[in-house]
């Protein structure tokens, strides 16, 4: 079954109290639960494995708060993810449009690095991340682009974005209030600015076709070929990086900017989808009345 071709044309969502409550609570959640178990192996020698093991388990425990409080509520998981039938021509158009964007991206750090160079604290957060051997990575790259996008869109572009989309029935403030817990949550990249500019315009872009397909899977899909771009020196240790424009090819850039232009047309002459069904989760006071 294809999974991008599952029909649902109800949605569920929580009161926008509760929805920042509960965000508030997964952010809270995956930070403790990261911490804590990083600073329990923070004494330990050869400890690489058991670190990408406790970045899976601070991404999965992201999802805790809301899977407790839906299975108190008598509420399945499915019920409050949006998602509507997707046609396969979308599905493809928005693996192109990502495309595009990440060469874009390349392109706007190598204009940019000259003037804003990388702070020492990045990139040894960056060395120790591609430190590890072959299963260390793996399971690396299981965590950023399969975990990390399922939990992160869940939670923003899911309960959150829809939250805030029905209670104010406008796309604006549903893509810029996630948008900035969004990028709150990714603490690291505040301080670079090139890298606060990335977050703030993936963040906008999930928002975007979010509120295009009303299908969460597409935003997960983005988020995580996203994601993966980042990982390409582990596929190949021949790839260097880019210091100039000339290093990345005329024809390389050319398509970067044909597949975002195509992209960008694409999604916006679609309608910003509104689904005909939607219900509120009753609160706990409410359900006690």
């Amino acid at each position: 079954m294809n999974i991008f071709r599952l029909r649902s044309e109800s949605l569920h969502i929580f009161n926008t109290r509760e929805a920042y409550s509960l965000v508030a609570a997964s952010m809270f959640m995956g930070l403790f639960v990261s911490l804590s178990f990083q600073g329990m192996i923070a004494e330990m020698e050869d400890n690489t494995l058991l670190d990408r093991l406790i970045l899976i388990l601070g991404e999965l425990a992201i999802l805790v708060p809301a899977l407790f409080v839906l299975n108190q509520r008598q509420i399945k998981f499915i019920q409050v993810l949006p998602l509507k039938k997707t046609s396969f021509l979308t599905i493809l158009v928005s693996i192109l449009f990502v495309t595009g964007v990440i060469g874009l991206v390349a392109i706007f750090e190598t204009m940019v690095t000259p003037y804003f160079p990388v702070p020492e604290f990045l990139q040894q957060i960056e060395t120790d991340l591609f430190s590890g051997n072959r299963l260390d990575n793996i399971i690396l790259i299981v965590a950023a682009c399969l975990v990390a996008p399922v939990a992160e869109e869940f939670l923003f572009r899911g309960i959150l974005h829809q939250s805030i989309f029905y209670h104010f029935d406008s796309i604006l403030p549903a893509m810029v209030i996630p948008t900035v817990i969004f990028a709150l949550f990714h603490i690291a990249y505040l301080f670079y600015l090139p890298a606060l500019i990335e977050l703030v315009f993936l963040a906008m872009l999930l928002a975007w076709l979010m509120a295009k397909t009303a299908n969460i899977l597409i935003p997960i899909l983005v988020h995580s070929l996203f994601n993966l771009s980042a990982f390409s020196s582990i596929f190949s240790a021949d790839l260097d990086e880019a210091s100039t424009l000339a290093d990345l090819g005329i024809v390389s850039i050319i398509l970067s900017i044909v597949l975002c232009v195509g992209g960008w047309i694409y999604f916006k002459n679609m309608g910003v989808v509104v689904l005909d069904e939607v219900y509120v989760i009753p609160s706990a006071q409410e359900k006690l009345h």
